[in-house]
């Protein structure tokens, strides 16, 4: 179970016993001033390392292997990157190398619990692999690593608003309407309605802001779903306002396969959230502007909460009438994931990229101030002993499980840190 990661992290973090009697394989002392800095591109491992050996201090790189054979196995003899080095850190000194630089070996010198803890969280076949050792770490460690994944999630999603950003020329506006579109297409459907945003500008939207049966025709057309005969009236109609439409703005639409129906309760078909979609864009004035005046995401919460049109109160798709007669208005619940997952990390960017710490504030406290998501997951991580009482704790949460725990990723979690410490 012992890996190449567990040894790059005791050398990092100096998890190293009886430190005053390292020895190189020559027998000479050694001294770690400085560990040097983890390099996360090609070459050694560690960079600008300052090591004390025999008598002499050497500032320079450090490759760390498992076994001194992994030099060879791995082809470094022949990479020039590797031919400065000022030390070779292995677990086990199999062979001798012909070099011109020191090896270290450290498989006296590291503490054999630390060794049984890793082997322990590496070989449990559980969701998160710390669930029977976490109660040891105090609530402080925890609550530092949650803040820290938060922050790693905000940063995440940051770099797809830069990209938008971008392709927008800095309009935050387009940007809010694509990340809504995408909000909107959930989980199943969201890479389907985000290229449809793209597709279809803003621009031309907001052209027909006052008629919602347009808005409507220039979404489900270029969605591709006014492609087939029509079924009724309806969908005849808004195919012949889109036929013109596409023709008058030289519109470019998406194959209708790229939206899925199947595993969908009723209420999620991406016909109801798109015919949801044109009315949020129907309704809405200036919304980033909005939401960066606002002081209470409560506002923003009702501003969100829009029906779909008449038509579709007893439809769910085009031409398939229900015996039900429902406003398909969006749920609570729903305006609150869209608020969590949309409008607050676009709130937070926007503070970051203008230097106003004022709106970041009010995103965090936004988030503070919303409902949990409660899912398998937040029950999962609740279940181990974290606590999950508003949407920042879910938010973290989440970040954690998907980003640590189910890639078992112990050794860059400062939870794991403190379990193996």
């Amino acid at each position: 179970m012992f890996s190449e990661d567990l040894l790059q992290f005791i050398w990092q973090f100096a998890f190293i016993e009886k430190r005053e009697e390292l020895k190189t394989t020559a027998k000479e002392s050694v001294t770690i001033i400085s560990q040097g800095i983890r390099n996360t591109n090609a070459g050694p491992d560690f960079l600008n390392a300052k090591i004390k050996i025999g008598t002499t201090t050497w500032v320079g790189n450090v490759e760390l292997h498992l076994k001194a054979s992994d030099w060879i196995r791995h082809h470094h003899e022949a990479n020039p990157a590797y031919q400065k080095l000022i030390l070779h850190v292995v677990y086990e000194n199999d062979v001798p190398l012909d070099v011109n630089f020191p090896t270290l070996e450290l498989r006296n010198h590291i503490r054999p619990s630390m060794l049984h803890r890793y082997e322990e969280l590496m070989r449990i076949d559980k969701n998160i692999a710390c669930k029977d050792l976490i109660k040891e770490v105090n609530q402080l460690r925890r609550t530092h690593m949650l803040e820290r994944v938060l922050a790693e999630r905000f940063i995440r999603k940051t770099a797809l608003i830069k990209s938008l950003l971008n392709q927008s020329n800095n309009h935050w506006e387009h940007v809010l309407y694509v990340l809504m579109a995408k909000g909107f297409g959930m989980h199943i459907n969201q890479e389907a309605f985000e290229k449809l945003a793209i597709l279809t500008p803003l621009k031309i939207l907001a052209k027909h802001k006052d008629n919602l049966n347009h808005i409507e025709a220039i979404l489900f057309g270029q969605a591709g779903l006014l492609d087939s005969e029509p079924k009724d009236a309806y969908q005849q109609h808004l195919k012949r306002d889109y036929v013109y439409f596409k023709k008058l703005y030289g519109l470019q639409q998406i194959a209708p396969l790229h939206f899925k129906f199947s595993r969908l309760r009723p209420a999620n078909f991406p016909t109801i959230r798109l015919a949801q979609f044109a009315a949020l864009l129907h309704s809405s004035k200036h919304l980033f502007s909005t939401i960066l005046e606002t002081a209470d995401y409560k506002s923003i919460a009702k501003l969100l909460q829009v029906q779909a049109s008449d038509y579709w109160r007893r439809h769910y798709q085009f031409g398939e009438a229900s015996s039900q007669n429902t406003a398909k208005k969006l749920g609570k619940a729903f305006v609150e994931i869209l608020l969590i997952n949309t409008i607050i990390p676009l709130l937070f960017v926007y503070g970051k990229e203008k230097g106003e710490n004022k709106y970041c504030n009010k995103a965090l406290r936004w988030l503070d101030g919303l409902k949990p998501e409660v899912n398998t997951v937040t029950i999962a991580m609740e279940d181990v002993g974290f606590v999950n009482k508003t949407a920042k704790d879910s938010q973290a949460l989440l970040e954690l499980k998907s980003r640590y725990c189910d890639s078992k990723q112990c050794l860059q979690c400062g939870i794991g840190y403190a379990i193996l410490n």
